[in-house]
């Protein structure tokens, strides 16, 4: 699974680019490309499109039906990340850079990482 339309056509995508254009006063999904990029490899890396990845890091309460999100699936998305960012093999500028990009998509997304 992962990724099966184009990366900029997902809600969560979408969401993260106003965000960014609110906070930056410009386009930073256009202007810098490896944002989207890396992102695609992540999703393609754990199997999950942006929005179910988004997704996985909520529950709902089952008595209020009030969404938070749940410790453990955002720990086990920091682990898929650090994974992901080793397999790269980057170092450094690029492996803090590359992990940046996707740690700012589930940011602006409501996932504190």
């Amino acid at each position: 699974m992962g990724v099966a339309k184009p990366i900029q056509s997902y809600e969560s995508v979408v969401a993260w680019g106003d965000s960014l254009q609110r906070q930056w006063n410009g386009d930073p999904l256009a202007e810098d490309p490896d944002k989207l990029e890396t992102l695609d490899a992540f999703c393609q890396a754990v199997g999950k499109d942006p929005d179910q990845l988004v997704a996985f890091c909520f529950l709902r309460r089952k008595t209020t039906g009030e969404r938070f999100t749940s410790r453990q699936r955002r720990e086990e998305v920091v682990s898929k990340l650090g994974e992901f960012v080793a397999a790269s093999g980057l170092r450094g500028t690029a492996a803090r850079r590359l992990k940046s990009n996707v740690v700012s998509f589930l940011t602006h997304n409501g996932v504190l990482i």
